[in-house]
């Protein structure tokens, strides 16, 4: 459970610095004596699990059989010097795990200068990436630790409710707040991007989405079960594929978006295609993309004048897509292919050579 509180909450020694100083790192074994300098306040240890450490051995024994080998455990530094840490702890070990448990502790001198909400800001915008398969967030805060739940609130976390005489603390059954901070946070374009996929690094990457069920729902292709398979699908598939792009999030691959090629009379179109993780579906990724690269096929390949999509009739968010990057839905082709066994009927789209960007 978090432990921060405000600096009015105790009488306490208060020293105030500059938010652009903190980052994170690991915990180090050579960071013993700053370790030491507020593991051993009982302010700190009154909401936590563990008792405060008293002496120099316990610190050292803390940092290299816990927070050294612990799956996401940061040192909060101040100019590099340790003040606290933070951790995220997976409620199973896997690529299964969804639940990840928010805990953090803060020098108590360092307290109400909004130092752990930064410190949760920062492990929130990264833990979703490092962990892909997370998709929840939680707190867990002692119903009287007033000053770390406003730290979470700060942070973007939603309360959800009062968990009753939820778990024993210091000997007695306690209340807990619980807050939750869901994965799908605000994208800044900034962060997004189309390059070519890279099979050296992008592999495990691609195998979060070819390999989730609510991707291949309305693909051609099946579900994707070994990394074995999306390496030859890389060196069979793509690598030979006209156009292939990955949209990344900071240069991370979530995503795929194609356009193929025809010949002879046919040259003049191209068929776009796309995939997103399903973690990151409505936040206007999708959107993106597809618009990034309407807005530059047409001079990459000059003999294109028509980009068309192909959906699902019962694919009503790549529908959704399509329209709000300006595609033209042109009508519906029924028992058009043959899907998972299936026939199918297809909704059209196009976007033509000069089109604008307005939702048709």
């Amino acid at each position: 459970m978090g432990c921060e509180k405000q600096a009015g909450d105790h009488d306490h020694e208060y020293v105030e610095i500059s938010l652009d100083d903190i980052s994170l790192r690991s915990l180090q074994l050579s960071d013993i004596d700053d370790f030491m300098a507020w593991a051993s306040d009982d302010k700190i240890s009154q909401y936590t699990a563990w008792d405060g450490y008293t002496s120099r051995e316990d610190g050292l024994e803390f940092i290299e059989k816990i927070a050294i080998p612990h799956p996401y455990l940061r040192a909060i530094c101040l100019r590099n010097r340790v003040i606290g840490f933070i951790k995220v702890t997976p409620d199973s070990a896997g690529e299964g795990c969804h639940k990840g448990q928010l805990g953090y502790v803060l020098a108590s001198k360092y307290w109400g200068q909004g130092i752990a909400t930064r410190a949760a800001m920062m492990v929130v915008s990264d833990v979703f990436e490092k962990w892909p398969h997370l998709e929840r967030l939680e707190g867990l805060v002692h119903a009287q630790n007033r000053g770390s739940q406003r730290v979470l609130e700060k942070a973007g976390f939603t309360r959800e409710g009062l968990l009753r005489k939820y778990t024993r603390l210091k000997g007695m059954t306690v209340d807990v707040v619980i807050k939750m901070e869901s994965q799908k946070r605000p994208i800044l374009e900034s962060d997004l991007s189309i390059r070519h996929l890279d099979p050296a690094t992008d592999v495990d990457d691609l195998m979060v989405w070819v390999s989730d069920d609510q991707v291949t729902k309305f693909c051609s292709w099946d579900t994707y079960t070994s990394r074995d398979q999306a390496i030859d699908y890389i060196n069979n598939v793509v690598l030979h594929f006209p156009y292939y792009r990955v949209i990344c999030l900071k240069n991370r691959a979530i995503g795929a978006i194609s356009v193929t090629s025809n010949t002879g009379n046919d040259k003049c179109r191209g068929e776009l295609g796309y995939v997103l993780g399903s973690r990151y579906w409505g936040r206007g990724i999708a959107t993106w993309a597809v618009k990034k690269v309407a807005s530059t096929i047409f001079e990459e390949r000059p003999e294109l004048e028509r980009l068309e999509a192909l959906v699902d009739v019962e694919n009503k968010g790549s529908q959704r897509v399509l329209e709000k990057a300006g595609f033209k839905r042109e009508g519906v082709l029924r028992k058009y292919c043959i899907l998972k066994g299936r026939t199918r009927d297809m909704v059209m789209f196009s976007f033509l050579c000069g089109d604008d960007f307005q939702s048709q």
